[in-house]
């Protein structure tokens, strides 16, 4: 794809970040990813990146503790500013991962992994694809989940209606 080409569902990603939000708080962040994956523990840690509708850059960008609980968050979504950029803190097991979800593509921006093993050269670049590839599967398991929801009746007889009761504050 050429880089001046959108897709042509471009909305998506903005909905599947503002989902991982709202079910993060839904469900208190535990989301069950499958037999593979099993459950995880996912919420929005310290940054949340907002851009209005026809924006290309984001307009909004909250950070710091708990940005996803305060008034400024609620606000732009309220406004009709989408979610842009999303950084997540994913819990598996006893491994923690920080992640920025971005764009269009939901190109993870930037990724801190679980503490690595100390040893040779080869087991920390073994366990570092190990865990990237573990990341990556995550991402996967949630875009899938998203995407059952999404196409699924339940979306605009239940998710959708939550979804913009828990915006507005109801």
């Amino acid at each position: 794809m050429q880089s001046d080409e959108r897709p042509l569902l471009n909305h998506l990603p903005s909905e599947f970040l503002t989902w991982l939000w709202w079910i993060s708080e839904r469900d208190g962040g535990n989301l069950n990813l499958g037999p593979e994956l099993g459950t995880i523990l996912v919420y929005v840690d310290d940054r949340i990146a907002f851009r209005g509708l026809e924006d290309e850059k984001p307009r909004a960008v909250l950070t710091g503790e708990n940005a996803s609980n305060t008034l400024e968050a609620r606000a732009a979504l309220a406004g009709g500013r989408v979610v842009k950029e999303l950084r997540l803190a994913i819990k598996r097991e006893e491994r923690e991962y920080s992640v920025v979800l971005k764009g269009l593509y939901l190109d993870i921006a930037g990724a801190k992994l679980p503490g690595l093993v100390k040893g040779a050269v080869e087991e920390v670049l073994y366990d570092r694809m190990y865990l990237l590839e573990e990341l990556s599967f995550i991402e996967a398991g949630l875009l899938q989940r998203f995407a059952r929801e999404r196409t699924s009746p339940a979306w605009r007889e239940d998710s959708l209606p939550a979804m913009r009761a828990w915006v507005s504050g109801d």
